[in-house]
């Protein structure tokens, strides 16, 4: 084992109590650590253009500390439930791991997901992608909801309306044929 190495501080991974990243986060950074919380700020359902943040890996967070030094004190911070382990050993996560999450956030270590919306035109061939219905031509209507989209299905010789989920949408691939 590499001895040298457990004097350099390392990065090492803390389980939090339920929804106390934030605690812990803050807890850690005041006893001195470098600490790192990736967040994710997605846009909330019921109100576009407002965000919700929540960790990128709910209940995890990064410290970097020199191991050999005393660490009991971690396990004693509030927000943190305790640092874990495999076997015996603390779990040290490569700082390459580190920098490839750092390089897809920002400075406030938040990634912000990109919601793209698909828009469609009254009458447009559709093909239902999931479900139920998977396979099914249909033809666009018009939004029945935010994330809903009310389509004409034909089903059993009859035309049918249908409330389907945007996500379960794609547009009809359109192959035109000519003569040669």
């Amino acid at each position: 084992m590499d001895t040298q190495s457990n004097f350099k501080p390392q990065w090492l991974l803390i389980y939090t109590k339920p929804h106390q990243e934030e605690r812990a986060k803050e807890n850690l950074e005041n006893q001195g650590n470098e600490v790192f919380l990736p967040m994710i700020a997605s846009e909330k359902t019921k109100q576009p253009q407002s965000f919700s943040l929540k960790p990128m890996f709910p209940r995890y967070l990064f410290t970097k500390f020199i191991v050999e030094n005393k660490w009991t004190h971690i396990k004693s911070t509030r927000g943190v439930s305790h640092i874990v382990v495999f076997g015996e050993n603390l779990t040290k996560v490569p700082n390459s791991v580190i920098d490839y999450l750092k390089s897809k956030v920002d400075d406030n270590d938040v990634l912000k997901l990109q919601t793209t919306r698909k828009t469609f035109q009254k009458g447009d061939e559709l093909v239902i992608k999931q479900g139920v219905f998977h396979g099914k031509d249909a033809t666009f209507l018009s939004m029945s909801g935010k994330e809903r989209v009310r389509v004409l299905l034909s089903l059993m010789n009859r035309i049918t309306i249908a409330d389907i989920s945007e996500q379960n949408l794609e547009r009809k691939a359109i192959v035109e044929t000519f003569n040669l």
